[in-house]
């Protein structure tokens, strides 16, 4: 059964859920907050979800932020106040324990572009289009697109494509970092579908989370920690199967 949240939908597909930002037909962030944090959280803590699918409803994926909604603030710490509602939606999805994929079709712009960047993997469909248009507004990336970027796509990418505002092609996107598939546009859906149920269906959950927590400390954790965190799931893990051949 389908559920509303702001201007999003969720629905589930065996164990993989679908995110769709629904405000079409560009699927523009009315208020940076496109779903409750606590439904999303509703929606995924404690469950059986395997891989999680972050779309635009119809031919677009996000194309941005309205700035105007942004703009309409009359103080700094007001607008400071918004954008950390919409980062704590992105930080979420970005931390979950299971493996995520923006599925990405017509215009991902701005904002749009730093919620695909929050999901682990990209799949963009061969008509796609990709920038960071705010340097013409003379704002930046706000939601982690100055962090992100970077990453994904190297220094010198992310400075070009975020001071010049910069418009790229699929393969230019793919080239760069920006994405890490691009195929058909009517197969987006399918490709990011079956990419992660290959990915998960012949693992357990609880292996997913360990894999995923591991390669999500890499990220958020100091390397030296995430190591040793990584060591201690390793052996828990390794002990277990012990435990399970002596009991056989």
């Amino acid at each position: 059964m389908v559920e509303t949240s702001r201007f999003s939908e969720w629905d589930v597909q065996g164990d993989i859920g679908i995110l769709t930002i629904n405000n079409p037909p560009q699927n523009y962030l009315k208020e940076l907050e496109f779903v409750d944090l606590e439904d999303l959280e509703k929606w995924t803590k404690g469950s059986s979800l395997k891989g999680l699918i972050l779309m635009g409803k119809g031919r677009h994926f996000c194309a941005g932020a309205v700035q105007d909604n942004i703009f309409q603030f009359h103080n700094e710490e007001a607008i400071q106040n918004t954008l950390r509602k919409g980062k704590a939606i992105l930080d979420y999805i970005q931390n979950l324990p299971i493996p995520t994929v923006a599925a990405i079709n017509g215009a991902c712009l701005g904002g749009g572009l730093e919620v695909a960047l929050a999901c682990h993997i990209r799949v963009c469909s061969e008509t796609s289009f990709l920038s960071f248009p705010e340097t013409g507004l003379k704002v930046m990336p706000g939601l982690n697109g100055t962090l992100e970027a970077p990453k994904k796509a190297g220094l010198c990418n992310a400075i070009e494509m975020i001071l010049t505002s910069k418009m790229i092609n699929a393969q230019e996107a793919l080239k760069m970092g920006f994405v890490d598939h691009v195929v058909p546009g009517k197969e987006v859906f399918s490709f990011s579908m079956n990419f992660l149920k290959r990915l998960t269906e012949d693992r357990p959950l609880y292996l997913i989370h360990a894999v995923m927590d591991a390669i999500n400390d890499s990220r958020r954790m100091k390397t030296d920690d995430a190591i040793e965190k990584a060591s201690k799931t390793f052996c828990k893990l390794a002990a277990e199967i012990v435990q399970k051949q002596k009991n056989v």
